[in-house]
């Protein structure tokens, strides 16, 4: 029942949104921010150039439903954006080397972290050795924990495409990790 009334305040905030009214958009504000810094932050490892693109999401959003521009499903929507922000983000860099450059250059482990903050540095160094597409699929399913028809809509595919690339994905990622555990 919470999830219904959730949605429905998300839905009549939406309306709103696209009457233009700001406090609406303060709500898709106050609701979303965290999620999507997260999915950002992930994907990036970067604080300062999350925080950014965060901020240039909600812009990105405010801008379109300005321009009288429909939105059916605000968190779809806002994934999407971060999608795309992401991908331009890495364009503007060389792709190998900010990968490389972000796992070596990552210290905010290096004071006495506790086990769950290695798993997740692990499982993060792993992640981003695999394709961008395979990147994306886990990201949107494992650690934002969107449905597969929602990250069909981000990524532009068909939700049995989106079903192929996370199970190719899941593989590329378990092989990753045990080549990883047989050299060390």
């Amino acid at each position: 029942m919470k999830r219904f009334k959730d949605s429905l305040k998300e839905r009549i905030a939406l309306l709103r949104l696209q009457q233009g009214d700001s406090e609406a958009f303060g709500f898709i504000y106050e609701t979303y921010v965290r999620q999507i810094y997260r999915y950002i932050y992930f994907r990036i490892s970067d604080e300062s150039a999350a925080h950014d693109l965060v901020q240039e999401v909600f812009l990105q959003t405010w801008q379109y439903v300005a321009d009288r521009n429909k939105i059916d499903r605000i968190q779809s929507f806002l994934y999407k954006v971060a999608y795309r922000k992401v991908v331009d983000h890495y364009r503007t860099r060389e792709r190998q080397a900010s990968l490389i450059e972000t796992i070596e250059d990552d210290g905010s482990y290096a004071v006495a972290p506790d086990h769950k903050e290695l798993e997740v540095h692990f499982l993060r160094q792993h992640i981003k050795k695999l394709k961008q597409e395979y990147q994306d699929v886990i990201v949107l399913r494992h650690i934002e924990s969107l449905s597969i028809r929602e990250i069909a809509d981000i990524v532009g595919k068909e939700p049995n495409n989106v079903r192929v690339s996370l199970h190719r994905a899941m593989e590329s990622l378990r092989k990753e990790m045990e080549s990883r555990e047989t050299h060390s």
